[in-house]
């Protein structure tokens, strides 16, 4: 287990009790910091911290959270590691940014700055950032029709033919993700025209509207396929 494992326990700990109440503070003016070795601990604190709490806790400091996180993933960060460390602190902690993403001019910093993350040249961070994309997908899927068009469509298409496996795996989890989500969604609007009963939520049918790009795209995978690979691995 890491310092920052055993730091963000311990915060997990004290926090739902009225304790160390100044923790979070404190990780946030390290991140402002030019250590960057400070930097990434504290940013993988302020991850472990958002992926191990209840999200309900931590809601009242979102916004202060969100910026540091922001700034250290931000494409001017020098450090690929910090920016590794910030994209993982964002993917831990889009549970309780809902309010974030209610905001447009929020939601547009944080597409632009995970979109951008996907461009960068070390392999990991682009990684973390598909990652994000499919966590974003699967919990923001109503707020996404304007990114798709102008950017999440093309980036992940482009990612599916990433020569590293990791980064194309990723794009192609996208979009599995997307396809179970709008699934679900014609499943719902099925249900509610049988009982007669309004929809909550439109199916935007990505999927459908970008098959002419993503079919090929798949089809052409496959002919690259492992044929001796087990069923149960991606590859």
């Amino acid at each position: 287990m890491t310092a920052a494992q055993v730091v963000a326990a311990i915060i997990a700990i004290e926090l739902p009790h009225g304790q160390w109440q100044d923790a979070i503070t404190v990780l946030l003016q390290n991140v402002s910091t030019n250590n960057a070795g400070l930097k990434i601990a504290s940013l993988q604190t302020i991850g472990y911290v958002c992926e191990s709490i209840d999200p309900e806790i931590l809601v009242t400091q979102s916004n202060p959270i969100l910026t540091a996180v922001i700034q250290g993933a931000n494409s001017d960060e020098p450090s690929q590691e910090v920016r590794f460390a910030a994209i993982t602190a964002l993917f831990n902690s889009l549970e309780f940014v809902r309010q974030n993403f209610e905001n447009e001019g929020e939601r547009n910093v944080i597409m632009q700055t995970v979109c951008e993350a996907t461009q960068s040249p070390e392999p990991t961070v682009q990684v973390a950032a598909y990652e994000c994309l499919v966590r974003i997908m699967q919990l923001y899927y109503d707020k996404m029709a304007f990114y798709m068009e102008k950017a999440l469509l093309g980036l992940t298409v482009t990612g599916m033919k990433h020569a590293e496996e990791k980064i194309a795996l990723q794009a192609i989890e996208f979009w599995s993700t997307l396809c179970d989500e709008e699934i679900e969604l014609q499943l719902e609007e099925e249900e509610a025209q049988e009982y007669g009963r309004p929809l909550d939520r439109q199916n935007f049918q990505f999927a459908k509207s970008s098959l002419g790009l993503v079919m090929p795209t798949l089809l052409f995978l496959l002919t690259r396929q492992d044929e001796d690979a087990d069923e149960d691995e991606w590859n």
